[in-house]
């Protein structure tokens, strides 16, 4: 079965992607930044002040103990439950411990071939709770969150 949005023409395509990437948004793609490679869904977190790229967070299954080892790494895992969140299927963490940063053309580009990627879009009271934790993070530098407009 086909999608939807797969019988509008691509000007449509294109349009709808352009109006959907944007802070608040939840993509479901294959990135490659993994270790292995899979699809994964992430938040569009913030635009650069040259608007050109997305800090993006991820949203897991669990925290892995192997790489977050201490208390404050794993508190910046943030839980939420699928009440009131369509894009998770299953309790997951949002982990604020890092930024991963995606070109915004590529986002257009993932979102205009396939508009099923965008799963939905945090809450304001989630996404506040996000950038607090965010900006928190030690782990992430100052000058990247300064980018993004993260730090104050």
């Amino acid at each position: 079965m086909t999608p939807l949005g797969d019988g509008f023409p691509q000007e449509y395509k294109d349009s709808f992607a352009i109006r959907n990437v944007k802070e608040r948004a939840v993509i479901r793609a294959f990135v490659p930044n993994t270790n292995p490679p899979k699809e994964k869904r992430f938040i569009l977190v913030a635009v650069k002040y040259d608007k050109l790229v997305f800090a993006t967070v991820f949203i897991n299954t669990e925290i892995n103990a192997n790489i977050f080892k201490d208390a404050d790494t794993r508190q910046l895992h943030l839980p939420f439950d699928t009440a009131d969140r369509e894009y998770l299927d299953h309790p997951s963490f949002v982990d604020c411990s890092q930024l991963i940063l995606r070109d915004k053309a590529w986002l257009e580009k993932i979102l205009g071939e396939d508009n099923s990627r965008l799963i939905g879009e945090v809450s304001e009271d989630d996404f506040t709770l996000i950038k607090k934790t965010i900006k928190s993070a030690k782990t992430i530098s100052v000058s990247n969150k300064k980018n993004f407009g993260l730090f104050f």
